[in-house]
């Protein structure tokens, strides 16, 4: 009888270990959940069930996903200490997940953060579900990691510093020291925000939804052709009229045209600038459509929202 109680302590004990440890790996049964989990403002949503359901509900305060296993718990733990301050400083989420799939193109891995952000709860305290995700794929055969920017995220980082922060963790991701390499690419994405918008935001902005716009100038049609032709014939006209007026003396010197007394001439310059914008939004079919220029990329995931960011192999 001893030896029974004690292998169903044992086995009690593994059960317990194996739901505490690596507890950002859990997830949820969505087909049990009410919207099949997803509390966010995503219309359509039966259009969208392939993607939802295919994306793993997870819990939004847990912060790192670590289903790859690559992180030790001592590591989760001083990650999600430096993720919570980054968020009580920023006014948005910051989420890393790391899993191991295959994939065929670079825009498979940019559709597994944008989903897995958009899916579940992150950044919906914030204006814009505002937030960062940085994925790693560790796919043996050709590794990957991707940052995915949301809200006003896409503002803030634009293609030049997505690529710099990018590239200043790429030797950390690429060797395994991932540690290093996540806590990097947390302060790196903290000094851009606190640096403020770059000056391309200033052709961007946002609706109420968190979608990307990009102001562009008006066009203006050219000058037809047929009234420049026909400027240019009054003004032959004009000057033969003027021509042949007998009436007009013509003088040798400047200062007989002059009252020296009565006139001051100064330089001057006229400029006329014309400014007026107008606007085009993304597509939101789920498919997805991708937008460039100006400074900052952005795109449309399956699930409407727009996303910044980009990625490198390795």
């Amino acid at each position: 009888m001893k030896k029974i109680n004690k292998l169903l302590l044992i086995v009690f004990l593994t059960v317990i270990s194996t739901i505490n440890v690596n507890a950002s790996t859990n997830t949820y049964d969505r087909s049990t959940l009410e919207n099949y989990g997803v509390n966010k403002n995503i219309e359509n949503i039966d259009s969208k069930l392939s993607y939802i359901m295919n994306t793993k509900k997870v819990d939004a305060t847990e912060k790192i996903y670590d289903f790859a296993d690559i992180l030790t718990d001592e590591e989760e733990q001083k990650l999600k200490e430096k993720i919570d301050e980054f968020i009580n400083n920023n006014n948005m989420d910051m989420v890393i997940v790391t899993d191991t799939f295959a994939y065929t193109s670079d825009s498979q891995n940019e559709a597994y953060a944008d989903d897995f952000y958009d899916y579940n709860d992150f950044g919906m305290p914030f204006e814009y579900n505002s937030g960062v995700l940085l994925l790693r794929n560790t796919n043996p055969s050709d590794p990957y990691y991707h940052m995915s920017t949301t809200g006003n995220a896409q503002l803030y980082l634009n293609d030049s510093r997505v690529n710099s922060i990018l590239d200043n963790i790429y030797n950390d991701i690429k060797s395994g020291n991932y540690y290093e390499g996540f806590s990097n690419w947390i302060s790196y994405t903290d000094s851009y925000l606190k640096s403020g918008y770059p000056s391309t935001a200033s052709n961007y902005y946002l609706d109420n939804n968190g979608n990307m716009y990009r102001v562009k100038p008006k066009y203006y049609p050219p000058i037809p052709i047929a009234l420049l032709m026909g400027l240019a014939a009054a003004g032959t006209t004009i000057g033969i009229m003027i021509s042949k007026n007998k009436m007009v003396k013509k003088a040798h010197n400047a200062s007989e045209y002059l009252d020296n007394g009565s006139i001051n001439i100064t330089k001057r310059e006229d400029t006329y600038l014309r400014s007026h914008t107008t606007s085009y939004t993304i597509s939101s079919s789920s498919g997805g459509s991708h937008h460039s220029g100006g400074g900052h990329s952005f795109h449309s995931g399956s699930s409407g929202f727009s996303h910044g960011g980009g990625g490198r192999h390795g």
